[in-house]
């Protein structure tokens, strides 16, 4: 019972007056006053405490009445000295509790014990437990405070860590002495846990704190520095592990303890423990927090670092830490009953955090990774987890499973490699279960997009736990595929339609791909379906879903393990099909499976193609009987169908191209995708199967279509094209722009860029693209593309003027050939080139190349050509495979690119890795705007290009190549069964082998072609293209006919020819071909409106300037304006080449030559044509609008095209203008189809004037003038008016001919037809020009003037530049029309002499029309040997090489000076031309001279050099026919022999020789018949054959003789080189002349007069001779000196009235032949023989007055400096003929000796000669290529004795790589023949050294024996090295010459200053008589062959043969006034 005091206090209390409640409360505390002992405090203790206690409990308990907040309860064994301190701790008041403590502390200690803080312990051990409990408690209360972090400073951490140490002896007492209970309060865990909270308060208070997380490595650091007091820490731990486990599952009834001791607790102790789970929770979470922070934020570091072992010891135990805290807060019932409700809290974070903390570290230990494991599973299996959680686990167990795979050892460290492989394996085995655990338990709420997402992911763990398996060879991979498989079957069947598991198939697949190859490939592969088909957690359709997928991996890794792939794929369809769509609810699914396993089938191989078409058409038959039991056509069915008829009809293309299979399957998926409802289905997003990728099958299917041509299905394509890009929500300016890119506009071949039936679906629903602005304006945004767009067409504009081409339009007319490489080279100058840049690249190039061939420019054209199939040829290896031939290096067998070319062809397959593409492009991911390049849209340009360098190499007379191309590409066409394209080639090849007068080849091709035509079902290109190639045909089949009438082979007639040309004429006249541009009379509807002048009448256009100013000032008097000769002739700048022409001017393109520059000076000089018409045109006009042009007034004042200022035009057509007024016209209408109207008409106009130049040729006879009158005026016509259908012409104007017609035109694109125009009315005019009922195309003329022919041929020389067969043409004629203007004023050309003499324009155009086949494949070779990663254009030929290959300047106002310069770069080496004018000619001469012999054939020969004026000759010649003797002796000398293997075929077919000289060809075939007819060995045989032999030798030399007498007769000395050494020469020649000059009063050149004298002894006709000197035209026309009229033969310009002169002259003459001193040991000059490809086979070096010369030859005048400048092409030069010195050293020779074996005399003969002479080379055995390749580099002279030419050892192409090549003697048969193939160049291997730059080429011209030819062969060495051997040392001369070219820096290096050695120092040089002056400078190759050649039993029929080809002139001797002479090079020529 309570005392009244007691009483007083707790009533005062409860009521709420507390007046006097101090004095209460003192009261009843003052008993406790007397404690003031420890003595007392211990006897008292337990007497107060019963009293005190409950009633401090009641206080407490009202003072919570009155708003403190206490929560204290009872301790269970607590002291009531304590009892203060628990109700202020309960109150809050901790620090009031820690210091009531303190103090009581303070009593209890004795004054013994100074600077301690507790009492002192009684160490017997019989102290008094209450105060061991005493002092424990009170410790407690400020560990308790240090345990919350709420020390106030470090001082007051350190105060309360002393007294812990104090207290450790006390914790040292006996266990029975420390009560039970001790372990179950809060002593332990303060003492222990206030180290570690000193520690990390300490640190959380420095810099690191500052960041907000310390770096783990810190936080190491510093506990590894208080090591010593962390040692307590473990047993804590330890004591706390076993409290945790009172609530947790990892609950034992015995624990190790941390520090090796056993802890035992008791059920009561667990019970106590639970009292303070609440304080270790908190302290432990202070301890581990930033901790736990550090680690999971360094975790990869953390995982992949070791660390000693030290370290390792505190991790642990900071690991024990982290778990003990999660196992306390998951053991809490508190945390239990929070997790009941739903969220996610700081308690979970911190669960999830620290226990990922806690694995990590047991991961970077390897210490307690189970019991992490453990923990880790019982959280991801608890109820409480979330989703969000659970995510968070998996995605951080994942990151360490990467990290720890990603960092694995190499496999050399194999232990450590292996156990981090298996960390990471159960890691990430830990993550694939939670991941599983996750779909299938949280995932139900999450969207479907959500959960795709959680299960790939799950799938993509899973895949690298299956990789990292396999990578420790773990056996538990098949059973970790079952559960994960059987885990995704779990998921799709709670919530269906889940993605496949693809990832872990795919690696699956991946797996047992390497574990095969591994061991071995054929070894069978388990499929999943064994694995799981036994499984019952796997439904049918799981089960189908799944190999399905595994199906697609095989199908991916196909291409890598093509034997396994496709043996599992054959097995998993079989499956498919037998085992698992075998229901009838499954077809659908079973037809999809027969797909893929065509597939399957296709993508191993080309062998398993007729079963993969077997397996679509099974699919289709499904899926057609499946959709025909629908109702509707909306089922994915029906694009699944689509699918399937694609793939059939491409693998149907490849397996049976001609099928007709391929067009059905295409139609009918056109047709069903196009279905409306089909596509509405579509539109709607109910099916997905309208994937982007999609799009790959469908361009292969456009593509197929518009390469095979499949016109009907055309239009249907273009409209599923433009549906599927509305569907896809892709702009208008990205589909056009992908359109545009990949050339899928229009089909191949086609002359419009843009198909009309594309244009027609674009008008629905883009109209706007029906303007031409629209599509440059959504192309702008690609530059490649907008300027290959316009370049398309802007070439038509270019010879209009820019002003008139604008109209403010958006197109660019004037697309520059520099904008276009510009741009292609931007594309491709990047590193790697992408395909697509590659293939827009190729198509600039492409495109660019019709532009130039339209203007002639085409060696240019065929750079650009060749870089185009360069390009494309990249593309196309790149999709296709095939079996080029190539050659063998070990046997040196090449076999020629031409042979076997169908067998390579037909091997020609897709690219697996392209197949795979196109088959499987369902499982591509592809972006609707990306491009895409199928290999049909390849094939398609690949053959363009092959087709495209095939024309031009046949425009520019390279019939070989051309050959070589078009037979590849028709073999490929045949191949695919592509009609367009075997049409073309098979065209092309009839047209080569017509010129090459292959007339059965040529009859076989064009039938093939026509044959294509009758048996089409289908159209295979647009209307007009078929008509293009129908009027071709029919073009080339006249050509046929035409050429086998000329040739008298067969029984054609003209008339046959001419109806195949009317045929082609007719079709270009068809109404198809008219529109609203060209026919606007006919276009009513018409979208081009009609451009008329001011009047409204006339299109009167103006001649402009460069800024558009008129500057016609003659024109505006009127029709009466007229300028008289006399003005002309006062003129006398290089306008004078064309004095009807104004010479207005514009600045062009091309680069700035002296001689532009020039005649730039006079460019606004006008130079009007002569109106010298005065008679009235009454009599001429015809009714029809063709009336304007017969008025009596002149034209020329209606000048009607805005035209370049350079050219004026003329417009005479009223109220239609001219051609050249469409361009204008089409640009401001703007309409995209006047654009494409235009290019067509551009086309039909080009093939109508060709058309007509052939008819021409079919009625150029008498009794057909009319008519061919009548073509000319009709190709007049379509070449200049607007509408050529309706309007003809009965005469023309002449002026408008000039300004019209005649005339240059910048950017014209008829520059081909108008100069074939002019050349056919030139030569029509001449043929007929004495003709006087002959009515002439002109208006009011009777004859028209020769010099109006010749200016107009000049303008056709110069538009046809770069074309051979028009160039040598006109080139040809101009040549004879200058030697016959010498005739008399008749044919008077005095505008042009003024500025040249005849003899020198005759001698350049003579030259200009030789070899030019031959020039511009040299110039072609050229750019195909630049260097750099781009051959375009001629930039990459020297500007040097280029200059003097070049026969003509670009304008004939450049032509004189042109000339010029040519005629002063001419080698001082004589040149002689010689050409033979066959019965064309001879008719034409005929009509021009008067002479009454009618000849068979004429002789143009003309001399030039660089020292003289050129000398020409016009000799007529007569036929030498074979005597009968020489007949006779031919049959009864032959032995009996059997007949040869093969018959002589002749090298140059038939030319005008065999004509005059049949005898040269019958002395060839017997020839070759002797040699290679085998017979009977015995000696009346071989005696037989020897006179056989020798007949033929005799022949061979008679008709030498009598070629000479008979075709040169006294001229024979214009052969002759120019003496060397003769003593009195030049004085005798400077007599002469001035002897002439004045007693003859004759102007003589001295160039002739040099002639004669050299070749006096020659001389027999010398007054024929003289009378020449009178001649002032240096040009004549001779008489063969033995005929009957020899004496009165005919001298050009022997004038009647000479008299006397003649005499005196000829007695003159006489006395200076006598006067010199000539004896046999004068030598003479070298000459080089330029012989035209008709005579090229005539041993001319062996004519008896060249036999014992220096002769040699070159192909062509152009050839001589252009080789010259390639063979000096590493020296600096000064002149363009400058040639290096010395000459070839015979002792550096490589020889080929007997390389078949066959020939051992010979190897006999010369093996040890060579080895005697130390000579490298090989007998007896075949070199390699490579071998012979380097022996012709790297040596002087490379010997060959063997069979042929040796092009069976070094083809020629590889010759022709050569750098640098030896020069060459080649001594087998016919080594140095050239055979003519027609109209073409020749062809031989002496012109494939010649363009490697061989400096001599000694070669057969026809069969030899192997012993003479030996001979032969030894006496020119010997004597080549004797000359060698024998040269003095010392030669004045040559030094000054040698010290000359270093002065000029020849020998490379920088050189000195040039040094000019004086001219007099050079003339006295040869009158020295000083030894050292004497040594014959060297002879050179040439020299040696005249002794040579007498050597040989049979010194004709052998000897003869050998000829001299050079390219240096160190082969050839020039003389030392060589030098000077091109020092001269500036002067002009007067």
């Amino acid at each position: 019972m309570a005392s009244a005091t007691e009483s007083s206090l707790i009533s005062k209390l409860q009521s709420s007056n507390s007046t006097g409640i101090h004095a209460l409360v003192s009261d009843y505390l003052r008993p406790l006053s007397d404690l003031n002992s420890p003595t007392s405090l211990q006897v008292q203790r337990h007497r107060l405490a019963p009293r005190v206690v409950p009633d401090l409990q009641a206080v407490l308990g009202l003072l919570g009445r009155r708003g403190f907040s206490v929560g204290f309860q009872a301790i269970p064994g607590s002291l009531p000295e304590t009892s203060l301190d628990h109700c202020l701790e309960a109150c809050g008041r901790i620090h009031d509790a820690e210091a009531e403590g303190l103090a009581l502390l303070e009593k209890l200690r004795s004054v013994k014990r100074k600077g301690k803080i507790l009492p002192e312990i009684d160490k017997g051990g019989g102290g008094d437990k209450d105060l061991f409990l005493l002092v424990v408690e009170i410790v407690c209360e400020p560990s308790e405070v240090c345990s919350h972090g709420l020390g106030q400073d470090d001082g007051h951490f350190r105060r309360v860590l002393n007294l812990v140490e104090e207290l450790r002896p006390w914790l040292r007492l006996p266990t029975g002495y420390v009560p039970h209970c001790l372990h179950c309060r809060r002593i332990k865990p303060c003492i222990s846990l206030i180290y570690w909270i000193v520690l990390l308060v300490s640190a959380r208070t420095g810099e690191l704190a500052s960041s907000g997380c310390a770096k783990f490595e810190s936080l190491l650091g510093i506990l590894l520095q208080n090591e010593k007091i962390l040692q307590s820490l473990p047993p804590l731990l330890s004591s706390l592990k076993i409290c945790s486990k009172s609530n947790c599952v990892l609950s034992s009834v015995e624990d190790q303890c941390f520090d090796g001791h056993t802890c035992i607790q008791s059920g009561s102790d667990c019970e106590a423990s639970m009292t303070y789970r609440s304080f270790c929770i908190e302290a432990l979470k202070f301890l581990c927090q930033p901790l736990v922070k550090s680690v999971n934020s360094e975790r990869k570091q953390l995982v992949t670092e070791k660390d000693d072992t030290t370290a390792m010891t505190i991790l642990s135990t900071v690991q024990d830490a982290f778990l003990i805290l999660c196992h306390l807060i998951l053991s809490s019932p508190s945390f239990i009953s929070e997790k009941n409700g739903d969220g996610f809290d700081e308690r979970s974070r911190t669960v999830l955090n620290v226990t990922l903390a806690a694995f990590t570290l047991s991961i970077r230990n390897n210490l307690k990774l189970q019991e992490s494991t453990q923990l880790i599973k019982q959280i991801i299996a608890s109820k409480w987890i979330e989703t969000e959680g659970l995510k968070y686990i998996i995605a951080c167990l994942y990151n360490i499973a990467v990290v720890l795979y990603r960092n694995k050892q190499p496999k050399e460290m194999f232990p450590q490699a292996v156990h981090e492989l298996l960390l990471a394996s159960k890691v990430l085995n830990l993550c694939c279960k939670a991941s599983w655990l996750c779909i299938k338990c949280h995932c139900g709420n999450l969207s479907e997009g959500s959960l795709d997402e959680c299960v790939m992911e799950a799938c993509t763990r899973s895949a690298l736990l299956l990789d990292i398996l396999y990578d420790i060879n773990s056996l538990k991979i098949r059973k970790k595929m079952i559960e994960i498989l059987e885990n995704w079957s779990t998921a799709n069947n709670l919530f269906e339609r889940l993605p496949a598991p693809i990832p872990v198939v795919k690696q699956w697949v991946k797996i047992e791909c390497r574990r095969a190859k591994d061991v071995d490939e054929s070894v069978d592969s388990p499929s999943l379906y064994c694995l799981l088909s036994s499984s019952i957690e796997l439904s049918k359709r799981n089960l189908g879903k799944i190999l399905e997928q595994e199906l697609t991996a095989y199908e991916e890794m196909s291409l890598k393990y093509p034997e396994l792939c496709q043996k599992m794929q054959m097995k998993i369809t079989g499956i498919l099909l037998q085992d698992i769509y075998n229901t009838p609810d499954s077809c659908f699914q079973k037809a999809q499976t027969l797909v893929r396993k065509g597939k399957a089938l296709r993508v191993c191989g080309i062998g398993g193609l007729r079963d993969c078409i077997q397996c679509l058409s099974e699919a289709i038959t499904i899926m057609k009987e499946i959709s025909g039991e629908m109702c509707s056509n909306e089922n994915p069915i029906y694009h699944q169908l689509c699918v399937a008829y694609c793939l059939r009809a491409l693998c149907t293309q490849e397996a049976e191209p001609d099928s007709k299979l391929i067009f059905e399957d295409v139609k009918a998926a056109l047709s069903l995708w196009l279905s409306t409802s089909c596509l509405d289905h579509f539109e709607e997003g109910e099916c997905s199967a309208l994937s982007d990728s999609i799009m790959i099958l469908l361009y292969n299917i456009i593509d197929l279509l518009q390469l095979k041509g499949f016109m009907e299905l055309s239009n249907d394509a273009y409209w599923l094209m433009i549906r599927m890009f509305k569907l896809k929500n892709v702009s208008v300016d990205k589909w056009l722009t992908l359109l545009w890119e990949s050339r899928r506009l229009s089909h191949a071949l086609c002359v419009s860029p843009v198909n009309e039936g594309f244009i027609l679906n674009l008008l629905d629903g883009f109209s706007e693209l029906s303007n031409i602005d629209f599509w440059i304006r959504y192309l702008q945004g690609n530059q490649s593309s907008l300027i290959g767009f316009q370049q398309n067409f802007s070439f038509l504009f270019a010879s209009s003027h820019r002003n008139s081409c604008s109209h403010g339009s958006a197109f660019q007319s004037d697309i520059t050939v520099d904008e276009v490489q510009n741009a292609a080279l931007e594309l491709i100058s990047n590193v790697p080139v992408s395909s697509h840049s590659t293939f827009l690249a190729g198509y600039l190039y492409y495109d660019l190349c019709q532009r130039l061939i339209a203007n002639g420019r085409l060696i240019e054209a065929l750079s650009f050509a060749k870089e185009a199939h360069r390009l494309r040829a990249k593309l196309f290896q790149g999709k296709f495979t095939h079996n080029a031939p190539k050659q063998n290096e070990e046997h040196t067998v090449m076999v020629d690119f031409s042979k076997n070319l169908r067998d390579g062809a037909e091997k020609i397959g897709v690219n697996i890795s392209v197949v795979r593409e196109v088959l499987l492009f369902d499982s591509i991911s592809w972006d609707l705007k990306d491009n895409y390049l199928s290999p049909w849209k390849i094939m398609q340009c690949y053959l363009e290009s092959t087709l495209q360098v095939g024309i031009i190499h046949e425009m520019i007379g390279d019939g070989t190549e051309a050959e070589t191309y078009l037979r590849w590409g028709k073999a490929i066409s045949c191949s695919l069964q592509l009609p367009l394209f075997t049409v073309s080639f098979s065209s092309l090849l009839g047209k080569l082998y017509v010129k090459k007068r292959h007339w059965d080849l040529a009859e076989e091709e064009l039938q093939c072609a026509e044959q294509i035509f009758k048996d089409s079902s289908t159209t295979f290109c647009c209307s007009k293209c078929k008509l293009i190639l129908e009027v071709t045909l029919y073009q080339y089949l006249g050509d046929l006919c035409l050429s086998k009438f000329n040739t008298s082979k067969g029984v054609t007639s003209e008339e046959t020819a001419k109806k195949w040309y009317t045929s082609a004429l007719n079709k270009l006249d068809l109404s198809e071909w008219k529109n609203p541009l060209s026919c606007p009379e006919d276009g009513s509807n018409g979208t081009a409106p009609d451009v008329k002048c001011a009047t409204g009448k006339t299109c009167t256009c103006f001649i402009l300037n460069g800024t558009g100013e008129n500057i016609t000032q003659s024109m505006k008097e009127g029709p009466e304006t007229k300028i008289g000769a006399k003005q002309n002739r006062k003129n006398k700048n290089a306008g004078k080449v064309l004095p009807k022409e104004p010479s207005v001017l514009v600045e062009n393109k091309s680069r700035l030559t002296r001689s532009r520059y020039r005649s730039s000076q006079n460019q606004h000089t006008n130079i009007s044509s002569k109106s010298e018409v005065n008679e009235s045109a009454e009599g001429n006009q015809v009714s029809g609008p063709s009336d304007m042009l017969s008025q009596k007034e002149s034209v020329v004042n209606k000048i009607g095209c805005s035209i370049s200022s350079r050219c004026a035009i003329t417009c005479v057509f009223p109220k239609m203008g001219c051609w050249h007024c469409l361009p204008s016209e089409v640009v401001k209408s703007g309409l995209l189809n006047d654009f494409l109207n235009l290019k067509w008409e551009f086309v039909r106009r080009q093939l109508s004037m060709k058309l007509f130049t052939r008819v021409v040729k079919c009625v150029a006879y008498p009794g057909q003038i009319d008519e061919t009158r009548k073509i000319l005026l009709r190709s007049i016509s379509v070449l200049v008016s607007r509408n050529p259908f309706c309007h003809t012409f009965s005469s023309i104007p002449l002026d408008y001919f000039h300004h019209l017609v005649a005339k240059e035109i910048p950017g014209d694109v008829f520059a081909i037809e108008r100069a074939e125009i002019v050349h056919e009315i030139c030569w029509h005019s001449l043929k007929h020009y004495h003709s006087k009922s002959t009515r002439n195309i002109f208006c009011n003329l009777s004859s028209i003037k020769f010099e109006d022919l010749a200016s107009w041929l000049m303008v056709a020389f110069v538009l046809s530049r770069e074309v051979p067969v028009v160039f040598q043409k006109v080139s040809k004629l101009l040549a004879v029309m200058y030697v016959v203007s010498a005739l008399s004023e008749q044919f008077n050309l005095s505008s042009f002499s003024k500025a040249l003499g005849e003899n020198y324009w005759s001698s350049y155009f003579h030259q200009a029309s030789i070899g030019t086949h031959l020039t511009y494949q040299f110039l072609s070779h050229l750019t195909g040997r630049c260097k750099g990663p781009y051959v375009t254009g001629t930039s990459c030929i020297s500007e040097g090489t280029f200059d003097l290959l070049r026969l003509v300047p670009d304008a004939t106002v450049e032509l004189v000076e042109y000339v010029k310069m040519f005629l002063t770069g001419l080698p001082s080496t004589t040149i002689i031309s010689i050409s033979l004018l066959g019965r064309d000619y001879a008719s034409l001469l005929q009509e021009l001279l008067p002479y009454s012999t009618r000849v068979q054939a004429w002789m143009l020969v003309s001399r030039l050099s660089f020292k003289n004026e050129p000398v020409v000759t016009l000799l007529p010649l007569g036929s030498i026919l074979q005597d009968e003797d020489d007949m006779s002796t031919g049959s009864d000398t032959s032995p009996k022999c059997m007949k040869p293997n093969e018959d002589w075929h002749c090298p140059w077919g038939f030319t005008v020789v065999d004509d005059i000289a049949p005898t040269f060809k019958m002395i060839l075939e017997e020839n070759y018949l002797s040699t290679s007819s085998p017979f009977e060995d015995t000696t009346q045989n071989r005696m037989l054959w020897w006179k056989r032999r020798k007949s033929l030798d005799h022949r061979l030399d008679k008709l030498l003789r009598n070629l000479e007498d008979s075709w040169f007769g006294s001229w024979k000395c214009l052969l002759l080189g120019e003496w060397l050494n003769c003593k009195n020469f030049d004085s005798v020649l400077k007599n002469l002349v001035n002897d002439l000059r004045s007693r003859c009063k004759l102007d003589v050149n001295e160039g002739l007069l040099k002639i004669i004298l050299g070749g006096s002894k020659y001389v027999c006709e010398g007054k024929t001779l003289v009378s020449q000197l009178c001649s002032k035209k240096d040009c004549y026309i001779a008489k063969v000196g033995y005929c009957d009229e020899a004496r009165s033969g005919i001298l050009l310009n022997a004038a009647n009235g000479f008299g006397m002169s003649s005499e005196v002259a000829f007695e003159l003459l006489n006395e200076a032949l006598n006067e010199l001193e000539v004896d046999d040991s004068v030598n003479r000059e070298p000459i080089i023989l330029v012989l035209d490809y008709e005579v090229q086979m005539l041993p001319w070096e062996n004519l008896p007055i060249l036999r014992n010369q220096e002769v040699y030859r070159m192909p062509s005048v152009s050839s001589i400096s252009a080789v010259l400048d390639k063979g000096g092409n590493h020296k600096e030069q000064v002149g363009r003929s400058l040639v290096s010195f010395p000459s070839i050293d015979p002792s550096d020779a490589f020889y080929l000796l007997n390389p078949d074996g066959d020939l051992g005399g010979t190897q006999i003969e010369f093996e040890n000669y060579f080895r005697g002479q130390n000579f490298e080379g090989k007998a007896g055995s075949k070199p390699t290529v490579k071998e012979l390749a380097s022996a012709l580099r790297s040596h002087d002279l490379f010997i060959y004795f063997g069979h042929g030419s040796g092009a069976q050892y070094i083809p020629r192409h590889e010759i022709q790589k050569l750098e640098k090549c030896a020069a060459t003697l080649l001594m087998g048969c016919s080594s140095g023949s050239l055979t003519l193939h027609g109209s073409y160049a020749p062809q031989g291997i002496p012109l494939s050294y010649l363009l490697a730059g061989s400096p001599a080429i000694v070669a057969n011209l026809w069969e030899v024996t192997d012993k003479d030819i030996d001979r032969f062969g030894k006496a020119m060495l010997d004597a080549w090295l004797k000359e060698r051997s024998d040269l003095p040392t010392e030669c004045l001369e040559c030094n000054l010459l040698s010290e000359e070219f270093e002065a000029m820096n020849l020998k490379g290096g920088k050189g000195r200053a040039k040094r000019k050695v004086s001219r007099k120092k050079l003339r006295e040089l040869p009158e020295s008589d000083s030894p050292m002056n004497n040594c014959g400078h060297r002879r050179k190759i040439g020299a040696f062959m005249g002794q040579a050649r007498e050597v040989c039993t049979l010194p004709f029929l052998t000897g003869a043969s050998p000829a001299v080809r050079i390219t240096e002139a160190s082969s050839t001797h020039l003389g030392t006034t060589t030098l000077l002479m091109r020092r001269a090079k500036e002067n002009t020529i007067e």
